[in-house]
């Protein structure tokens, strides 16, 4: 049934990014280790911090409309997996009713993320 699934979506400037140090305030709110040592690994880091800083507001947009309300930044963490397909890991008991898909892109300027959020109870 269509009741159960819910997206989300966010773009982002990738300028804004830029500027962002690893042991910034704003990187200790909004990204987890491993995503920072992943990021910083790159030749141009702000490319990837806005495309996940995008999917995790695109999936606490999800998680809003599936009436959760109460989830951080921390809380979700986006990897790629062993044939580097971004995937989310939301380390919250809720998630245990939830199945999760995410896609990511970025071009010059932008990066966007999308996410289907399926309620599986």
């Amino acid at each position: 049934m269509i009741e159960n699934f819910f997206i989300g979506t966010d773009i982002e400037c990738i300028k804004r990014f830029e500027t962002i140090k690893p042991d910034d305030k704003f990187s200790e709110k909004v990204y987890t280790n491993i995503e920072l040592e992943y990021c910083f690994k790159k030749q141009y880091p702000a490319q990837h911090l806005a495309v996940r800083f995008a999917a995790k507001e695109a999936i606490i947009k999800a998680l809003s409309a599936s009436g959760v309300l109460q989830v951080n930044y921390t809380d979700i963490e986006i990897r790629n997996d062993k044939n580097n397909i971004p995937t989310a890991k939301v380390n919250t008991n809720i998630m245990k009713s939830y199945k999760i898909k995410i896609s990511l892109s970025h071009c010059e300027d932008k990066a966007i993320a999308f996410v289907l959020l399926e309620k599986v109870e």
